[in-house]
């Protein structure tokens, strides 16, 4: 068995970005500095009007960090089938050859350019020049390059919004705008299906690194519900090798979102047909519960995109990139969702996309930017 490493104490980050020719985007630099003082969060929050390029922006930053840490963002060809090849196209500016993507990465004194460029026949590249080991934290010694690589076709999906799940790949961690927490309750045999050592890798685990009839149906299921089951049954020390300590950690970090943002927490499962567990939360100081499923959508997906970030970068941290964080949400809890980005994982560099005017200012001026088309249809 391979020997597993320490993780580097400080995460890797994204400090530039060049992109040319990317759907509306005709050309577009953003640096991102780190922060001034020290204890200050590494964030930028990126604002525009509708069709502005901040979308484009992230998925930008998605595809240079996959392209980086695989070396090469994808086999796909003008040959193949399914909607990413159908896709394509539509990531070039209309009337160009090739959209070109540069970004300058950073780890401590380690210093790496990654060149993507993209045509209508596919993804050529990428070129790494510097300390390409900087992505090295993305490959777990005991993974095999074949099986990890096995599922970037699947990260695309999550990336260009082809899917509702999330992209968790520690130490990147994107949400797209049609993220939704699935209404569908976890299998228990779940819990036991394609465990790694590591915990807070299970969910890239299973949805990458499966059959492709296992992504299916672990697609369907959100990988946040799947969690909080397994350190239930590992707080109950119910199940070999789950570890009573760390899943107590979980529960009482996901507890405290939901008695956050809804006044309750989880304490028991519910049993439903087909072998199913449903997720029952008990409201304080009332004896009755009811199922996950019944919170709003805003609820969930603020207590679930919290603890999803926290679970996967707690130890290591990594670039996390939220679009419309302030999905589902009401305007009170758009400054709030910010505050508990520093509370809970304040070690990440965060880039997030959004048209919340609260979340805009939620930072200081120095963290923020603003697209805006120039005469000749560029952003700015």
């Amino acid at each position: 068995m391979a020997k597993k490493t320490s993780p580097p104490a400080t995460g890797i980050r994204l400090s530039r970005l060049s992109i040319e020719n990317y759907k509306k985007l005709d050309r577009l630099e953003i640096d991102f500095p780190p922060p001034l003082m020290a204890g200050d969060l590494d964030i930028m929050v990126l604002g525009s009007k509708n069709g502005g390029g901040k979308t484009s922006v992230l998925e930008c930053c998605s595809l240079l960090t996959l392209a980086g840490a695989t070396g090469k963002p994808t086999r796909m060809r003008e040959s193949d089938s399914g909607p990413i090849a159908e896709i394509l196209s539509l990531l070039v500016t209309a009337g160009c050859e090739k959209a070109v993507i540069v970004g300058d990465f950073e780890q401590d004194s380690k210093r790496c350019k990654v060149t993507l460029k993209i045509s209508r026949k596919g993804f050529d590249g990428p070129q790494i020049a510097g300390d390409s080991s900087i992505f090295d934290m993305f490959r777990r010694p005991d993974d095999s390059r074949q099986s990890w690589l096995g599922g970037v076709d699947q990260a695309l999906n999550s990336i260009l919004a082809l899917w509702s799940e999330p992209l968790v790949m520690p130490p990147l961690l994107h949400f797209n705008s049609y993220r939704k927490v699935q209404e569908a309750n976890p299998e228990l045999g779940m819990i036991a299906a394609d465990y790694d050592a590591d915990p807070r890798s299970s969910f890239a685990g299973r949805i990458y690194s499966g059959s492709i009839a296992r992504r299916s149906v672990m697609s369907a299921v959100s990988a946040f519900k799947l969690e909080i089951l397994r350190s239930l049954m590992g707080k109950a020390s119910l199940f070999e090798g789950l570890d009573n300590r760390e899943s107590a950690d979980v529960l009482d970090t996901v507890n405290g979102l939901i008695d956050r943002y809804c006044g309750g927490r989880i304490e028991q499962l519910g049993s439903l047909p087909g072998n199913r567990a449903d997720l029952r939360i008990k409201l304080n100081n009332s004896p009755h519960s009811f199922s996950f499923n019944g919170l709003s959508s805003g609820q969930k997906e603020i207590i679930a995109t919290l603890f999803l970030i926290w679970r996967n970068t707690a130890e290591q941290p990594g670039i996390v990139l939220i679009d419309e964080p302030e999905l589902h949400l009401n305007a009170e809890w758009h400054g709030d969702f910010v505050e508990q980005l520093r509370k809970l994982a304040p070690r990440n560099q965060y880039i997030l996309a959004t048209h919340s005017e609260e979340i805009f200012r939620s930072v200081d001026e120095s963290r923020r930017a603003l697209l805006v088309p120039d005469d000749i249809g560029s952003a700015r």
